[in-house]
């Protein structure tokens, strides 16, 4: 997952070297800064934190070889509307999409009628090269209250949609205010978020690191997530090595991605050429990755460790018989033959050790193939002789992640692929070919290789990070799930968040996004074509 920082609070007691801050920013993993900015002058006492609009423009270069960008910037000055000028040219030279103000110092009815004014006016200029203006809330506005809202709040409602919010939700639970909710109340707007903490010491509130605080960092990151927003690690206070405190509020936050209590699951077809969508059964928790049972109207799914059957007709649930298999993850596949499933068992509690089962899909004793661990079952050749899978192994001191193939009887496995993170692997249903998803270019992209591991090839494909490509049964079309370029690290594949279905021809030509949708992890991890290539399984999530 992928964190911005503030730097109002890492740069305010450094007086000197702020490109080796910004070095030090890069090296803890950040690659998105928000800097403050000042249009007009010179701050006196604060250029090295408030930095004039011709310093960042100077520098711009420096900092982008550092291998930072800015898509967001608080503005300082005296009056934004008269400064369109000078924000549309950082906009064009700086990349900077989002300029953030916050409400005026003085908190009455005609002051922030005023202060709309002005936004409204500087909103539309922005409007034009497809940039926006936030308002940030500080603690007073949210403390103010006028016609029953926050004072925040009340100026969003005056900007008549025109503005958006960049909502801090330390400030929003120091000013009295449950910060989930001033989130969803006002949703349509929140283009931003960051992440303050405090701590009570007696009958007061002091700030702290983000984590360690009384702030529901946890509800307040699923919003965030789901609304697909970026998300800003805000301190103006430091207690020690702002590194080490940086590094520990990442930690802290990035522990909550695979966050899924209160999920609610729908299990969904989609017909790729009229783009219908029907919700077959909604299930209280997680259920993930439908397989379709080929000449049936028959999906199977995981669910806490479990695969079950629901007959598409009559809505019928069974659960399929695993044996000693009770810990099976999301990634199984079914045979040619659709007698038997193959499975990624995983026991609780022994590690990273998924280990590929064969199990009549009838029910019975599984039998184990894959001796090495862990390994991650994705594909099935069409003649029934080989798995293919995504595995670690130790490759010179180091685990990489590769694609691998072996004989379904077990025995030595064939590592096909090599640099980057590769995973997803899927037979074509010619059997000379397998599809998967790698890294080696940088962003997660799909890829395409013969069935040794030879002749890789990349398609055509949006640039966002792409995953786990399934080949329709006649082998024409392709569909992919995808993310945002900069919603996750290339190598995530998370839940709950905004992704895209795309599909494709097979010879790499024609893609495009066919549904939007709340989902990731789980939604279609594994091949869910009918057999007749008109539909697919999918499942989306919503979170309470």
């Amino acid at each position: 997952m992928q964190f911005g920082v503030q730097l109002f609070g890492i740069l305010k007691d450094r007086r000197e070297g702020t490109l080796d801050a910004l070095r030090d920013l890069r090296k803890l993993g950040f690659r998105r800064i928000e800097p403050c900015v000042s249009i007009g002058g010179v701050i006196p006492n604060l250029e090295h934190v408030i930095w004039p609009a011709e310093w960042l423009e100077a520098h711009m270069g420096e900092i982008q070889g550092i291998g930072l960008e800015i898509p967001s910037a608080h503005v300082f000055a005296s009056d934004i509307s008269l400064c369109t000028d000078a924000l549309i040219r950082l906009s064009q030279r700086c990349g900077i999409r989002q300029f953030v103000v916050k409400s005026p110092e003085k908190l009455s009815p005609e002051s922030l009628q005023e202060a709309s004014l002005r936004y409204m006016r500087a909103a539309d200029a922005l409007a034009s090269i497809g940039a926006e203006l936030l308002i940030h809330n500080e603690w007073a506005d949210i403390a103010a209250h006028f016609e029953g809202k926050t004072a925040y709040e009340h100026l969003l409602g005056l900007c008549l949609g025109k503005v958006g919010a960049q909502v801090d939700i330390g400030w929003v639970q120091y000013g009295g205010e449950d910060p989930l909710a001033l989130l969803r109340r006002n949703a349509s707007l929140v283009r931003s978020m960051h992440y303050k903490d405090f701590r009570r010491e007696g009958d007061q509130l002091v700030q702290t690191t983000v984590g360690n605080g009384i702030v529901d960092n946890a509800a307040c990151f699923q919003f965030a997530r789901a609304a697909g927003i970026p998300q800003l690690i805000d301190q103006d206070e430091f207690i020690a090595d702002i590194g080490a405190e940086l590094t520990q509020c990442v930690g802290i936050l990035s522990s909550l991605v695979q966050y899924r209590e209160g999920s609610v699951s729908y299990l969904n077809t989609l017909n790729v050429d009229t783009g219908e969508v029907k919700v077959l059964w909604r299930f209280e928790g997680v259920i993930e990755a439908p397989n379709w049972v080929q000449n049936e109207e028959k999906l199977v799914y995981n669910a806490d460790g479990r695969l079950y059957t629901l007959d598409i007709e009559s809505k019928d649930i069974s659960c399929v018989d695993t044996g000693l298999c009770d810990c099976c993850n999301n990634d199984h596949v079914l045979s040619p033959d659709g007698k038997a499933i193959a499975v990624s068992h995983m026991p609780e509690g022994q590690g990273l050790n998924s280990t590929v089962y064969i199990v009549p899909l009838n029910g019975g004793a599984p039998r184990k193939v894959t001796q090495n661990v862990p390994s991650f079952l994705h594909g099935w050749s069409p003649d029934g002789k080989e798995l293919a899978y995504c595995a670690f192994r130790p490759q010179d001191w180091r685990a990489d992640a590769d694609v691998y193939s072996i004989s379904v009887e077990g025995g030595e496995e064939r590592r096909l692929t090599q640099g980057g993170f590769n995973d997803g692997p899927e037979y074509a249903p010619d059997g000379q070919s397998i599809w998967f998803n790698s890294t080696r270019t940088g962003l997660m992209q799909v890829w395409r290789m013969n069935r040794d591991g030879t002749g890789a090839m990349r398609p055509e494909q949006p640039e966002r990070n792409n995953w786990f490509p399934h080949v329709s049964p006649d082998g024409r079309r392709v569909v992919f799930l995808s993310y945002g370029k900069n919603h996750l690290e290339p190598h995530e594949h998370l839940p709950n968040m905004q992704v895209e279905l795309w599909l494709m021809n097979a010879d790499g030509t024609g893609a495009h996004r066919i549904l939007s949708f709340f989902g990731g992890q789980g939604s279609i991890n594994v091949n869910s074509w009918s057999s007749d290539g008109k539909r697919l399984a999918f499942v989306s999530y919503e979170t309470h």
